[in-house]
């Protein structure tokens, strides 16, 4: 099993200095520390903001950042149906805790029948579904080139449908929610993703997928919480075009708003961080729904005690936001450094593990557009965000995942990410796919360590190789 805090690294023999190839988060030095020291001053030193940040906000926060938000969201996305209204925005304390309320709120141990996360999945969200009740109702939906499987999600659906019918559920499910409690909306089924450059594999779900994903959710009362975490930190793969100017895939809540027939509560929520973009410890976010279902949001229990979730630091936020600084963190500071750190890793890749038989698990390419140096319209494939996949090869005498996290760790001060912690808890079914599958590779990010780590790094995993290669034809 993992460590419980993924920022360890257990003493082997070997005296290399440790490399922390599972961690991730960004690098210390990306957090914009001196950017928000002055959003901080601005804020305390002026009595109208400061004695509305350091007081209970209002349950879904301030108006103006509300407003803010949406008007950043709708130049950021450019959605089809028109500009994002602040009446669509809650502000959060991050997509992990509203997670959390999202499924308080909207799911039920009793009356939803399944909930589903796409595999391999975020390791850490698991816990949030475990905590929910849900435990034998997990469901692992296997990820295939455009993102999601849909024909087994389908199946899986139907199957749940059937059996509902046999057992005489169609007609009314038990809940321990009822509406005269204030609980208007409860869905039958629930299901995670990250659709846009995911976690753990990098991977982008296709147009066509996506629309076809809400389609399925509407048919079937499905809730699809969307992790739109990394969208911001995306650029074009080719590397003579800028990445100002990259156009984003919409999200599952745009193509909901978009679609004709969307109910009053949607099929769809996105849960936004400025985790990624700012700095982890602020917990801000933003989750963007249909108004009824924000408005809901705004009625869980901890919110409603303590008002707004992150009433100072969405302040800080906000003041960063206007001012523009937070645009500007993003596109000169974080996405340069990350482009530069992914082009080396991949290369790295190329160079050390190619050779092994290793390769970058590589899905259907998302094609968008950006605009080149002359300031044209081009089409670019997308890249970005923290992570990518390894597959190891699947040949005779090639260790097997916990050989190369044993050796790694103990003789090279590696910390590897065994697939096996991406698998769905509380389906036994995950396991098995992952051992033929995800569990035949690891994840790699490049947000934490710098460059010149990231190439050691990848030279000391393709050492471990040959040596754990070694230990197995010497058995």
């Amino acid at each position: 099993m993992m460590d419980a805090d993924i920022t360890s690294i257990a003493k082997g023999s070997s005296s290399l200095s440790p490399i922390n190839l599972l961690i991730g988060r960004p690098t210390p030095r990306l957090q914009a520390a001196d950017k928000l020291a002055v959003a901080s001053q601005v804020v305390l030193s002026q009595p109208e903001k400061s004695d509305l940040a350091l007081t209970y906000g209002p349950d879904h926060g301030e108006d103006d950042i509300r407003r803010h938000i949406a008007t950043w969201l709708s130049e950021k996305y450019r959605p089809a149906s028109g500009p994002i209204t602040q009446d669509r925005i809650i502000i959060t304390n991050g997509a992990s805790g509203e997670l959390a309320a999202i499924l308080q709120k909207y799911t039920d141990p009793l009356y939803t029948r399944r909930v589903f996360l796409v595999e391999p999945a975020y390791f850490l969200a698991d816990q949030t579904f475990l905590d929910a009740g849900f435990g034998r109702k997990m469901q692992g939906v296997p990820e295939d080139d455009e993102g999601i499987d849909l024909e087994f999600l389908r199946r899986r659906l139907e199957e749940e449908e059937n059996r509902s019918i046999d057992e005489g559920q169609e007609s009314g499910l038990s809940s321990t929610k009822p509406v005269i409690l204030g609980y208007e909306k409860l869905y039958k089924y629930a299901l995670y993703v990250v659709p846009t450059l995911s976690n753990p594999t990098g991977k982008t779900m296709s147009m066509h997928h996506r629309k076809a994903l809400v389609e399925l959710a509407r048919k079937y009362d499905v809730l699809l919480i969307a992790d739109d975490v990394y969208d911001f930190l995306a650029w074009p793969a080719d590397d003579s075009i800028p990445h100002a100017d990259i156009e984003v895939p919409p999200r599952l809540v745009d193509i909901d708003r978009q679609m004709a027939g969307a109910s009053e509560w949607g099929n769809a929520v996105s849960n936004g961080s400025f985790s990624k973009l700012v700095a982890p410890g602020l917990r801000v976010g933003w989750c963007e729904a249909m108004p009824n279902f924000i408005y809901g949001l705004s009625r869980v229990g901890a919110t409603t005690s303590g008002g707004c979730q992150s009433q100072y630091t969405s302040f800080l936020i906000d003041h960063m936001l206007v001012s523009g600084v937070l645009e500007q963190h993003v596109q000169n500071v974080l996405i340069p450094t990350y482009r530069k750190r992914y082009k080396t890793l991949v290369n790295a890749i190329k160079t050390h593990l190619y050779p092994l038989g290793i390769r970058i698990s590589n899905g259907l390419p998302y094609e968008t557009y950006a605009k080149d140096a002359g300031g044209n319209r081009v089409r670019t494939l997308l890249a970005g965000g923290f992570f990518l996949y390894v597959d190891y090869p699947d040949e005779e005498g090639f260790p097997t995942a916990a050989e190369i996290i044993a050796t790694g760790g103990d003789e090279y001060a590696l910390k590897i990410a065994p697939g096996e912690i991406f698998v769905v808890k509380g389906d036994p079914g995950s396991l098995e796919r992952a051992k033929f599958t995800w569990n035949r590779g690891t994840r790699l990010c490049w947000a934490w360590n710098e460059e010149e780590v990231l190439v050691e790094a990848v030279q000391r995993l393709a050492e471990t190789v040959r040596r754990a290669k070694e230990m197995r034809a010497s058995i």
